[in-house]
């Protein structure tokens, strides 16, 4: 291949879009020529980093990235309007039945402070 025709193809290499043949080809060129290994690694760094276009805000990027983990089915999950009440409803009530448990034990005939004074 010569440099004008990998040069054609280098996009198409990069998209990974290249027949088996022509991509053999290719990269036994790049393999030799190292004008065409620097033209592919500009072209990469133009796709790849958009340098001549703006980046997107920040709010484009936060909601860009919760949409693909949510399309991954990665990330922090998203609570539906009756879950947080009702999860505080339940960590409420674990940690007072705890308490009263706990009191109820703490304070019934038998245990540590009662059962010291009966013997004596």
């Amino acid at each position: 291949m010569t440099c004008v025709e990998v040069e054609r193809e280098l996009l198409a290499y990069h998209f990974n879009t290249l027949e088996p043949d022509a991509r053999a080809k290719l990269e036994a060129h790049l393999v030799e020529c190292a004008a065409c290994v620097a033209e592919y690694i500009a072209l990469k760094r133009a796709v790849e980093a958009g340098e001549d276009t703006p980046a997107p805000s920040e709010a484009a990027r936060l909601r860009l990235r919760r949409a693909v983990a949510e399309e991954l089915g990665i990330g922090e999950k998203r609570w539906s309007w009756w879950e947080r009440p009702l999860a505080l409803a339940v960590a409420a009530s674990i940690v007072l039945v705890a308490g009263a448990a706990t009191h109820a034990l703490a304070t019934s005939p038998g245990t540590a402070p009662y059962a010291l004074g009966r013997g004596q």
